[in-house]
């Protein structure tokens, strides 16, 4: 999967009503699955007696909606205004006899927006990285700097649940935030985003589809910060970290996004995306993946030989590099940002406004620990 994880709703002119019927002859929703776009309500009617539609797996609700247990003839119906596969099942029903049911939210159609001044060069609008959640100093570490001279509120969010609708078998069940200063102290955390700012979050259209998954807002001045993911109880499982920045009008900027974590081989590679927007000026970047370098700061297991490939929004291929000196040598050392070993990757390219894909791997199917970088150029 190289396609950017966006799990956020737009808004569209109208909305749809989608019909559910509980237990028609059986113990069974029908349509048991269905798929909607955000803003759409779904009615559930009762077909027979002693039912419930409630959010989550069997024994464990999630909050999100129930309707509590009715007989024949009764209707209970929610709107569903964000993206993501919202999971339900039968309270009497649901772990004895498997009566369970899904509704799939799709982004809705967004509003037309205004065409980008194409003499303002793109920003980082969005940063993510998905990859497989572990434990100690193998925990999804990600960093950025905000680069200006004034403040930038910030959204970050730790996906964990609603990753399963992307064909994710193993998704983190519950994952945990922290927002780190470049000193390493802690300025905030999350585990569930509804126990804090859950009106700020909202406010930003932002709020993740799941009630496990993690978000802090906040106004950073410029520096550097690192948002650390990880399992509850020491939980594993595949998460993916985002950054967005709500306060694009501001003269600071997502000017470097990193992600450090432990690359895996199949689907459990590690997969970086960044959004390129805010203005319609081409702008250059560097994309980099470091394994051997890491080992003199204390990371054990470091991948001694990475890969990157370097993917547009559609998936298609734009670029690759196994040892960086291999291609573009000069290019990238003219930057400043050539890395210190040569076996580790880079790769210098123009890119136009847009979402973009960076996918880190070992060579041979190596694993370990590795580092993607993302570097915006003045």
């Amino acid at each position: 999967m190289v396609a950017l994880l966006l799990l956020f709703a737009a808004g569209r002119a109208t909305a749809a009503t989608h019909m559910v019927d509980v237990a028609p002859g059986g113990l069974f929703f029908l349509p048991d699955s269905l798929t909607i776009q955000a803003g759409d309500t779904v009615v559930w009617t009762w077909k027979g007696s002693s039912h419930s539609v409630t959010s989550g797996y069997p024994g464990q609700p999630s909050g999100v909606f129930d309707s509590g247990i009715h007989g024949s003839g009764f209707t209970f119906s929610f709107t569903f205004q964000n993206a993501g596969t919202f999971l339900y099942y039968c309270m009497p029903h649901g772990t004895c006899c498997g009566m369970t049911g899904a509704v799939i939210v799709t982004a809705a159609t967004p509003t037309p927006t205004p065409t980008p001044n194409p003499t303002v060069p793109a920003q980082a609008l969005n940063i993510s990285t998905r990859l497989e959640v572990r434990t100690g100093d193998q925990v999804l570490i990600g960093g950025f700097i905000i680069d200006g001279d004034v403040p930038k509120r910030v959204v970050f969010r730790a996906i964990g649940p609603s990753l399963a609708a992307f064909g994710i078998t193993n998704p983190l069940a519950d994952p945990v935030l922290e927002l780190h200063a470049s000193d390493g102290a802690l300025i905030t955390q999350n585990d569930n985003w509804k126990d804090t700012q859950e009106a700020d979050i909202e406010a930003t259209g932002l709020q993740p589809s799941n009630d496990f998954e993690s978000a802090i807002v906040s106004t950073l001045d410029p520096g550097t910060y690192t948002a650390v993911v990880s399992g509850r109880n020491g939980g594993t499982g595949v998460g993916l970290v985002e950054g967005y920045d709500v306060d694009q009008a501001s003269n600071s900027q997502l000017a470097n996004i990193s992600t450090r974590g432990f690359v895996e081989t199949g689907t459990n590679i590690m997969i970086g995306g960044f959004i390129l927007g805010g203005g319609g000026k081409d702008v250059s970047v560097v994309v980099r993946a470091l394994g051997p370098s890491l080992t003199p700061f204390g990371v054990t297991g470091a991948l001694a030989d990475p890969t990157l490939e370097l993917h547009d929004e559609n998936g298609a291929l734009i670029q690759d590099n196994d040892n960086w000196k291999d291609t573009q040598q000069t290019e990238i050392e003219a930057t400043g940002l050539q890395p210190t070993d040569d076996l580790e990757s880079a790769i210098f390219k123009t890119l136009a406004p847009g979402a973009y894909t960076a996918i880190v791997g070992g060579s041979g199917g190596l694993t370990g620990v590795a580092l993607v970088e993302v570097y915006r150029l003045p």
